[in-house]
């Protein structure tokens, strides 16, 4: 169950966040600024962080009991893989950070924003199938 809420949960939120994106344009620039920009994160981020991950606890915990599919195993170990990966490259990497909060322009985010929906469909599908 956790697995799937999981999944579900993290595929809503990459729509979310695309469709704030899209809507708001380079009016995104400050939420992005502000989660990857400072040196300090703000409280927002840091509780959204948190609450991910204790879902991916549960989730874990949930996936050691289960029957696993090909697609729980994407979920539980690929998905995280791909975080360590972007915590490298742009959450802890200064050049990083630079590099997302200097995308700028209305079309630019927009570009951004559709480029992630594919992401979305594939968790959603992900844990459709886990």
């Amino acid at each position: 169950m956790y697995i799937q809420l999981f999944g579900y949960l993290l595929a809503a939120g990459v729509l979310f966040t695309s469709a704030a994106m899209f809507a708001l344009g380079a009016r995104w620039q400050a939420v992005e600024s502000a989660g990857y920009g400072g040196r300090r994160r703000p409280w927002w981020f840091i509780v959204f962080s948190l609450l991910l991950i204790a879902l991916y606890a549960l989730a874990v915990i949930d996936f050691i009991g289960a029957e696993k599919t090909w697609a729980s195993w994407l979920l539980i170990v690929v998905v995280p893989l791909g975080w360590l990966l972007k915590a490298a490259l742009v959450v802890f990497n200064p050049k990083g950070r630079q590099a997302v909060t200097s995308v700028s322009g209305d079309q630019n985010w927009r570009k951004v924003a559709l480029a992630r929906l594919p992401i979305a469909v594939a968790l959603a599908a992900l844990a459709w199938f886990a």
